[in-house]
């Protein structure tokens, strides 16, 4: 299997030039991710609307909480970069915007970008019920799993660890191994990723991107490429900046 060395996301991922809305669900580095999205299409002059449709963490800068639409879309017109959402959230986080102000400053933006979906900060996740919420306005799907959790109890590294063990078939307390890592993004999301638009948001173009490889030695990503054959995968490290595909 040859491997593929990428220090660019957006080649790696092989994101069409047609998509506007990009949303991230999963656990690992999604906002780590789109950050990275955002910064990458901004070099290519694209004006760009990151958001949420469930929590993220409140950001240091560009940030345009509880604001109108017309304060969102001057903001994107003045720096070609805004982060978007309410406070109706405790603490550190914000909440998704309102949706009289989505409908009006989504189909402004170049580029959007969405955080789908939530996983405490821990590496791995199961979806529960109604997770992840995606948009209808979503054409790409990039559901994220980090590799940091591999080699440790699942309890401690995974979030929705009932459903986890669950779809597994073991004890919370096992150990992470490849092969449980590979499984948990495979069937965890895998039904969304070839899902047909259905009008409802949740269309079939999208890939799994793996984070945190600098955590796992060669023989492991190499490993991991083979069971994740099939699927559009890219193994990488968002610390890092490196980015594989294998084919």
């Amino acid at each position: 299997m040859k491997e593929l060395y990428f220090d660019r996301l957006l080649p790696a991922l092989g994101i069409p030039e047609y998509v506007r809305c990009i949303c991230a669900a999963g656990a690992g580095g999604k906002t780590g991710l789109l950050g990275r999205l955002a910064a990458e299409y901004r070099d290519m002059g694209k004006h760009v609307l990151l958001t949420t449709t469930t929590k993220m963490y409140l950001p240091e800068a560009y940030g345009a909480l509880d604001c109108s639409a017309g304060e969102i879309l001057d903001r994107l017109d003045r720096d070609g970069f805004v982060i978007a959402g309410s406070t109706v959230c405790e603490g550190e986080k914000m909440g998704p915007l309102p949706k009289e102000v989505w409908d009006r400053v989504v189909p402004e933006a170049e580029i959007v970008l969405v955080e789908a979906d939530g996983s405490r900060r821990l590496p791995l996740k199961v979806p529960g019920v109604n997770e992840p919420v995606i948009p209808r306005a979503c054409d790409f799907l990039i559901v994220v799993e980090g590799m940091s959790g591999i080699g440790r109890p699942l309890l401690e590294v995974c979030h929705r660890t009932k459903q986890a063990a669950a779809l597994l078939g073991c004890p919370e307390k096992r150990k992470v191994t490849v092969e449980m890592t590979v499984r948990i993004a495979r069937e965890g999301y895998q039904s969304l990723l070839k899902r047909e638009n259905d009008g409802e948001g949740k269309g079939s173009c999208g890939c799994y991107f793996l984070n945190q490889a600098d955590c796992l030695d060669p023989e492991q990503r190499a490993e991991i490429a083979a069971a994740m054959d099939g699927t559009e995968t890219v193994i990488g490290s968002l610390k890092e900046g490196f980015f594989l595909r294998y084919q």
